[in-house]
């Protein structure tokens, strides 16, 4: 390869990372939203409110292929039982999310 191709293959590259960088922030930011919608809903919820709730990093948070939604199964102790309080959170225009279950 002639070194002057060697220059603008390395700003390539940089650039490809940056932006992949750049993504993974994006959706760890929206997987954070998505928590967070999820584990309010779960809070005002009569069935959850006393519950235990486990953190996000303790929670399977996944995108759902084909929309805007993000399910999020959070872990939770209730009375000594174990469960899974289950929703989708679906991003809105604005950038917020909304649970739809």
């Amino acid at each position: 390869m002639p070194a002057r191709e060697r220059p603008a293959r390395c700003g390539l590259f940089a650039l490809c990372a940056l932006l992949a960088l750049l993504a993974g922030c994006a959706k760890g930011e929206d997987e954070k939203l998505a928590y967070d919608t999820c584990l309010a809903a779960a809070k005002k919820d009569p069935n959850y409110a006393k519950a235990s709730l486990a953190t996000q990093a303790q929670s399977n948070i996944q995108a759902s292929t084909g929309d805007a939604g993000i399910r999020v199964n959070i872990p939770y102790e209730l009375e000594g039982k174990k469960g899974l309080y289950q929703c989708i959170a679906e991003k809105q225009s604005d950038g917020s999310y909304k649970v739809t279950f």
